[in-house]
């Protein structure tokens, strides 16, 4: 049954067509739209983390001049 399964799945591949974006397109609208949504969350991701380290950086400054006092 799972060989049945998987021969139909092979068969059947070669009728669907993948999109712009997994086709290559580079410079159809859905791939540049694809760009745009990572460089977004990357920028996201990158703000979060400098965010972090900037709370981390002054938590341990306030930690050095409360144990200088």
């Amino acid at each position: 049954m799972l060989a049945k399964l998987i021969s139909i799945i092979i068969l059947l591949s070669n009728v669907v067509f993948p999109c712009a974006v997994c086709y290559g397109n580079p410079e159809s609208p859905m791939s540049h739209g694809m760009n745009m949504g990572v460089l977004t969350l990357l920028g996201f991701i990158i703000f979060i983390l400098l965010v972090v380290a900037y709370s981390i950086f002054i938590i341990s400054m306030r930690t050095k001049k409360i144990n200088n006092s």
